[in-house]
C-alpha cells in the first residue's frame, strides 16, 4: 500500500506543467486581483456628494419623516443633498442639470396606505451617474419595501384590535404608537446598516473574506482536473489492470489513488491558504482557527479527489475527463455560491445551495481563515462528510467494474 501510494503521488507531483497550472496560475491570478481590487475594500474610497431632486406632494408628518430617514440617512455618510422641487418638470430639469435622481411622492400616500391601497413612487435616475443612481435606487427600494411591510403590519393590528372588541379610539391610539415605533426604529437606516451580521448577504464576512475563501475552494477544485485525466488515462492504457496483476486488490489500488489525490490537493490548499492569508493581511495577526482550516482542507480535498476519480472512471478518454471535471467544478461553484453569494439567488436555488458541498466548504473556509460568522461549522463539516460517504461506495463499485 505504501509503495503504491508513493508511486501514485509521485506521478501527480512529477507533472510540472500541471503543478504550474494548478498552483502557479491561481497564485498569479490572486495576486493580480488583490493588487487591482482588494485595496478598495480597505481604502477610504467614497463617491462625491450628489444631489437628489424630490417632489413631495404628501404633507403627512410620517411621510416627511420617512423621506428624511431614507434619503438623509447617516448610513450614506452625508453623501446626499436633497433638493425639493415643486413640479415634475422641475425635477426632470434638475436631473438634466446634474442631479443623480428625481423622486416623486404622490398625494395622500399615507391615507392610501392606511386604507390598504397601493402607492406608486416615481423614480428617475441620471444615466450619466450610474454609481450614484444605483446607490440611491437600492436605498429607496429597500426602504420602500420595509415601509410596505411595516404599514401592512400596523393595519392588521388596528383592524384585529377593532374586531376583537376594542373601541376605535383605543385602537387608533395603539395604531399611532405602533406606527411611530415601526418607523422610528425598524426603518431607521442607521440601525439597519450597522447590524451587518443580520443584513449582509455574506453573513458576518466582509467582501474580501468571502472572495478569499471562494478563490481557495474554486482553485482547489480546478486543480483536481489532473486526477480525472490520469484516472481516465490509466484505464484506457490498462495500467490499472497491470496493478491488479501485481497482486494488489481493487480496494488497495482505489484507496491509494484517492489518498494520493487528496494529498496532492492538500498541498495546493496549504499553499493557496497561506498566500490568501498574506494578501488579506490575516497572517500578521491571524484571527482564524487552524483546526477549522485543517478540517476544511481534509474534507474538501478528500471530496474533490473522490469526485474527480469518479469522473475519470466514467470517462472514455482523458480529454473528455478534463472537460467534464472542469464543467462539474464550475457548476458546483456556481450553485454553491462561490461566484455569486447565495443570498442573491432565487429562493429555491438558495435553499438548495445551502446543502451543496462547495457551499459548506466556503463557510468552513471563512470560519477557518477569518473566524467570521458564517453559520455552525460542524454542520457544514457533516454535510461534506455525508457527500464523501455517499460517493465512496459508488466510486469503489465503479472502479472494480472498470478494472475487471
Amino acid at each position: 500500500m505504501k509503495k503504491l501510494f508513493a508511486v501514485d503521488l509521485k506521478r501527480l507531483l512529477n507533472n510540472k506543467a500541471a503543478i504550474i497550472i494548478v498552483i502557479g496560475a491561481p497564485l498569479l491570478l490572486v495576486l493580480l486581483i488583490s493588487f487591482a481590487v482588494a485595496p478598495f475594500f480597505f481604502a477610504d474610497v467614497r463617491t462625491d456628494n450628489f444631489r437628489v431632486a424630490v417632489y413631495n406632494e404628501d404633507d403627512d408628518p410620517i411621510t416627511i419623516g420617512i423621506l428624511k430617514g431614507l434619503i438623509e440617512s447617516e448610513s450614506l455618510g452625508g453623501l446626499i443633498e436633497v433638493l425639493f422641487v415643486d413640479s415634475e418638470s422641475e425635477g426632470i430639469k434638475a436631473v438634466e442639470d446634474g442631479a443623480a435622481a428625481y423622486v416623486h411622492v404622490p398625494k395622500n400616500m399615507q391615507y392610501v396606505l392606511y386604507h390598504g391601497g397601493n402607492v406608486d413612487i416615481t423614480y428617475y435616475g441620471n444615466p450619466e451617474m450610474p454609481l450614484e443612481d444605483a446607490l440611491m435606487f437600492e436605498t429607496l427600494n429597500s426602504g420602500v419595501e420595509l415601509i410596505s411591510h411595516a404599514q401592512h403590519a400596523v393595519n392588521v393590528l388596528y383592524f384585529d384590535s377593532v374586531d376583537s372588541g376594542i373601541d376605535r379610539e383605543t385602537a387608533s391610539s395603539l395604531y399611532s404608537r405602533t406606527t411611530a415605533e415601526f418607523f422610528a426604529r425598524v426603518l431607521s437606516r442607521e440601525d439597519l446598516y450597522e447590524r451587518t451580521k443580520e443584513t449582509s448577504p455574506l453573513g458576518g464576512a466582509l467582501p474580501i473574506e468571502y472572495y478569499a475563501a471562494s478563490f481557495l475552494i474554486l482553485f482547489v477544485a480546478l486543480g483536481a482536473m489532473p486526477i480525472a485525466r490520469i484516472t481516465a488515462d490509466d484505464y484506457s492504457t490498462g495500467l490499472i489492470h497491470r496493478q491488479l496483476l501485481s497482486g494488489n486488490s481493487p480496494i488497495v489500488c482505489f484507496v491509494s489513488r484517492w489518498l494520493a489525490g487528496s494529498v496532492f490537493l492538500f498541498i495546493q490548499y496549504t499553499v493557496l491558504t497561506i498566500a490568501l492569508c498574506v494578501i488579506t493581511g490575516a497572517v500578521s495577526a491571524f484571527s482564524g482557527n487552524v483546526l477549522m482550516l485543517l478540517i476544511c482542507g481534509v474534507l474538501l480535498c478528500a471530496f474533490v479527489s473522490l469526485g474527480m476519480m469518479l469522473v475519470g472512471l466514467f470517462s472514455k478518454s482523458s480529454a473528455f475527463a478534463v472537460g467534464i471535471s472542469f464543467m462539474s467544478a464550475l457548476a458546483l461553484a456556481l450553485v454553491g455560491g462561490l461566484l455569486v453569494p447565495s443570498a442573491f439567488m432565487p429562493a429555491v436555488i438558495r435553499d438548495v445551495s445551502y446543502f451543496t458541498p462547495f457551499s459548506s466548504a466556503l463557510r468552513l473556509g471563512i470560519s477557518g481563515m477569518f473566524e467570521a460568522n458564517s453559520g455552525i461549522p460542524l454542520v457544514f463539516a457533516a454535510i461534506l462528510l455525508a457527500y464523501i460517504v455517499v460517493l465512496l461506495p459508488i466510486s469503489i463499485k465503479r472502479f472494480q467494474r472498470r478494472v475487471k
